[in-house]
C-alpha cells in the first residue's frame, strides 16, 4: 500500500509547477540554509517532497516566502512571523508588532559593538551566525551589517585601540568570508579583484606650501582622511561577504594608487575589478583614473560609499552585483558549450579522416 501511495504522490508532484530549493533561492533571495532553518525551527514554508526526500516548492510556498520577506523588512523577527501569515485579521496588530520588533537590528548592533570592544570572538560569530542563518543576506546586509559599519568609524576614531580593534574585526570576518567562499563544494561563478584607491591630499599640500595651513585645520583634515580610509575598509568587509554569498571568489589587492593599478592591466586574470575610492580625489587624479579605466583590459567598476562623489566617472559605476554575477555565469556557461561543440566537431572530423585512411 505504501508503494502505491508513493507512486500516486510522485505523479501528483510531477503534475504541478514545482521548483527545487536552489531555484527557489535564486528566485526569492533566501538561501537554502535559511529556508531549511525556517522549516525546521519555525514550521514555515513546508515544501513537498519527492519519494527520495528532495524538497520541491509549490507556487504557494514561493508566495509565502515573499510574504515573509515583507514582514522581515518591516522589522518583525522571524520567530514572530508565523501568526501574522495565518490570518489577515491580524492586520490591525501588525503595526504595533512591527514597532515592537523594530529594535531587533538595533539590539544586535549594540551586541556586535560589545563583542568588538571586548574582543569576544565567540559572541561576535554567534550573533552573525544567527542573523545570516535566519534572514536573507540582503536584509542582513542592509539592516545589520551596513548599519553597524556606518557607525563604527565614529565610535573607533577617538579610541587609542582603534587600529587594534579594526585589525581584529578584519581578521575575524576574513575567516567567515573564507568559510562561506568554499561554496559547499560548488565552483565559483565569477572571480573579482578588489582594490582600494587612496585619496590624495591635494588641497592640504597646497595650503601647507603657501604657509596658510594651521594645526587645527591639519588635524581636521587628517581626521577626515582617516575616517575615509576606515569607512572603506569596513565597507570592503561587507562587500566580500556579499560576494561570497554570490559564489564569487575574490582577489583582495589591498591599497593601490593609479600608477600601481595600471601595472595589473592585462596581467590579472579576473572577470572584473572593483575599485573602492576614498574621499577627496582632486580633479587631476580623477582625470588620471578615467584614462586608466578606459584602458583596462578587464571590466573595471567604481563601488563603495565614496564612489558616487566621482560624478565625472559615472559611466564606471558598478552594476547590481547579483545581476552582474548571473550574466557572467551565463556567459561562461555559453562559452563552455561553444568550446565543447568545437571539440566534438574536431573529434568527429578527425574520426572521419581516420576512417578514410
Amino acid at each position: 500500500m505504501k508503494r502505491d501511495d508513493s507512486k500516486v504522490e510522485a505523479e501528483n508532484l510531477e503534475s504541478r509547477e514545482l521548483l527545487p530549493i536552489g531555484e527557489v533561492s535564486l528566485l526569492t533571495g533566501v538561501n537554502a540554509v535559511t529556508l531549511r532553518a525556517w522549516q525546521r525551527r519555525f514550521g514555515l514554508v513546508i515544501p513537498a517532497r519527492t519519494p527520495k526526500g528532495h524538497r520541491l516548492y509549490t507556487p504557494e510556498n514561493i508566495q509565502q516566502i515573499h510574504e515573509i520577506n515583507v514582514w522581515l523588512a518591516k522589522g518583525v523577527a522571524i520567530s514572530k512571523v508565523k501568526p501574522l501569515l495565518m490570518s489577515s485579521a491580524h492586520a490591525s496588530e501588525t503595526d504595533s508588532t512591527a514597532l515592537q520588533e523594530g529594535d531587533l537590528w538595533h539590539e544586535q548592533i549594540t551586541a556586535l559593538n560589545s563583542a568588538l570592544f571586548e574582543l569576544e570572538q565567540q559572541k561576535l560569530h554567534q550573533i552573525l551566525d544567527e542573523a545570516l542563518g535566519l534572514y536573507p543576506f540582503q536584509l542582513v546586509k542592509q539592516k545589520l551589517l551596513q548599519a553597524w559599519m556606518a557607525q563604527l568609524p565614529t565610535l573607533l576614531e577617538p579610541r587609542l585601540d582603534a587600529e587594534l580593534l579594526l585589525a581584529w574585526l578584519e581578521s575575524e570576518l576574513a575567516s567567515r568570508i573564507g568559510g562561506r567562499a568554499s561554496f559547499a563544494g560548488q565552483a565559483s561563478l565569477a572571480q573579482i579583484g578588489i582594490v582600494c584607491l587612496p585619496s590624495v591630499q591635494g588641497q592640504k599640500t597646497a595650503e601647507q606650501l603657501s604657509g596658510h595651513s594651521n594645526m587645527t585645520h591639519s588635524s581636521a583634515s587628517n581626521s577626515s582622511i582617516s575616517n575615509s580610509s576606515m569607512t572603506n575598509r569596513l565597507y570592503c568587509l561587507v562587500l566580500r561577504l556579499e560576494l561570497a554569498e554570490l559564489r564569487v571568489s575574490v582577489i583582495n589587492l589591498g591599497v593601490l594608487d593609479t600608477t600601481s593599478l595600471g601595472l595589473i592591466n592585462n596581467r590579472l586574470k579576473v572577470d572584473a575589478v572593483l575599485l573602492l575610492p576614498e574621499a577627496n580625489h582632486p580633479p587631476s587624479k580623477i582625470f588620471e583614473l578615467q584614462s586608466l579605466l578606459e584602458q583596462m583590459a578587464q571590466p573595471s567598476y567604481l563601488i563603495g560609499p565614496f564612489a558616487p562623489t566621482l560624478t565625472a566617472l559615472s559611466a564606471f559605476m558598478a552594476p547590481d552585483l547579483a545581476e552582474w554575477v548571473s550574466q557572467v555565469s551565463a556567459a561562461k556557461e555559453q562559452h563552455k558549450k561553444q568550446l565543447r561543440k568545437q571539440k566534438n566537431a574536431a573529434e568527429a572530423e578527425l574520426g572521419g579522416q581516420t576512417d578514410e585512411r
